[in-house]
């Protein structure tokens, strides 16, 4: 009887345990989770603030229309510069 108990016992304290190492590694996944959803929120937030300005400011369209897209106005000269190569290209 003695035997069983203590068998009973020990195969509860290695279930315990094991459950206690799952329980610490879903609660470190979850703060990881919480700061990789933290920084889409402020990157959300950012574009949010980007696109709200595109829509209500006419000079700023002008400005990124320009950069990204390399319009210009009518009978004006656009020059582009090559970029400057890298280290790794030298």
């Amino acid at each position: 009887m003695l035997l069983i108990s203590s068998s009973c016992l020990f195969y509860l304290v290695i279930q315990v345990n094991q459950a206690l190492q799952e329980y610490k590694h879903w609660q470190t996944r979850e703060s990881v989770l919480e700061k990789e959803l933290q920084v889409l929120r402020e990157e959300a937030k950012l574009h949010q603030q980007f696109l709200d300005r595109l829509r209500r400011n006419p000079d700023f369209q002008d400005e990124v229309a320009r950069k990204e897209l390399g319009y210009g106005k009518p009978n004006e000269w656009l020059y582009r510069f090559p970029e400057e190569p890298t280290q790794k290209n030298r």
